[in-house]
């Protein structure tokens, strides 16, 4: 298993390709949703040549998971498409403050992206697949300075991610969008967030990891997770849906898929 970031202008063509193809079996065939793309390949406004993509592939080179990454500084899917999902607070434009969207750790049936490619590979290589794209996405912003990462997802991805002791605060309730719920949310990008996932990483590779102390996984009330000036009331006390109980890392079997917008 092999997961990497990249700008897209830095990619591949035919894994530039082979992503988007992989996109469109997910989300518009798997899912159903309703994106205006060309069939075969979804890509929206929001991919260009600086566009940072997280692509986890097989050991044949199929993709099975993705995940892709904007900076607030410029146009992003939340602001853009969703902006009633911050339920009144403003609207991120920070440097330190990114976006992941388009979210996917799942093996298709017939070939992983559409190329041919089947999906093979250990099981073990396999495991905990969702958590470990999301690690790659946080290293990757820790190592730009980047301290929140905002998403709009479904309510089974923001379990996941409690579930794994990642450091979660929704910025506002559920919404309807096209027959399911929809929310957002903020992720820490700091060192309990990613030890948190490393275990699963270090799980995966049959290596013996030590779980943390269930008091580092406790998004505790009024405690921000390093709150700017675009989010300044962001803490787990200040926003709706009560304050959240212990969050301990989780060692079962994720589900076949965790999808994101």
């Amino acid at each position: 298993m092999n997961i990497s970031s990249a700008r897209a202008d830095h990619m591949h063509p035919d894994q530039y390709d082979a992503l988007a193809a992989y996109r469109y079996r997910v989300f518009v065939e798997r899912l159903g949703w309703e994106l205006a793309t060309a069939p075969g390949h979804e890509q929206d406004q929001f991919d260009h040549g600086d566009t940072v993509h997280i692509v986890a592939s097989n050991e044949a080179g199929g993709i099975v998971g993705c995940g892709r990454l904007l900076p607030t500084t410029g146009e992003y899917l939340l602001a853009s498409v969703f902006p009633e999902l911050f339920n009144g607070l403003p609207i991120p434009r920070d440097e330190k403050v990114w976006e992941l969207s388009r979210f996917a750790a799942m093996e298709l049936e017939g070939g992983a992206d559409g190329t041919g490619h089947a999906a093979t590979g250990s099981t073990k290589s396999r495991t905990f697949l969702a958590e470990r794209v999301l690690l790659e996405a946080l290293r990757f912003c820790a190592t730009r300075g980047v301290t929140q990462l905002l998403a709009v997802s479904t309510l089974p991805v923001e379990r996941l991610l409690k579930r794994a002791g990642v450091d979660v605060v929704r910025l506002g309730p559920p919404m309807a969008y096209g027959g399911q719920q929809v929310l957002a949310f903020v992720i820490g990008v700091h060192a309990r967030s990613i030890e948190a996932l490393a275990i699963f990483e270090a799980a995966a590779a049959g290596r013996e990891a030590l779980r943390p102390q269930p008091a580092a996984l406790v998004l505790k009330a009024a405690a921000p997770l390093g709150a700017t000036a675009s989010l300044p009331e962001l803490s787990t006390g200040a926003l709706p849906g009560g304050r959240y109980a212990s969050l301990r890392a989780s060692a079962r079997t994720p589900e076949a898929a965790r999808l994101a917008a």
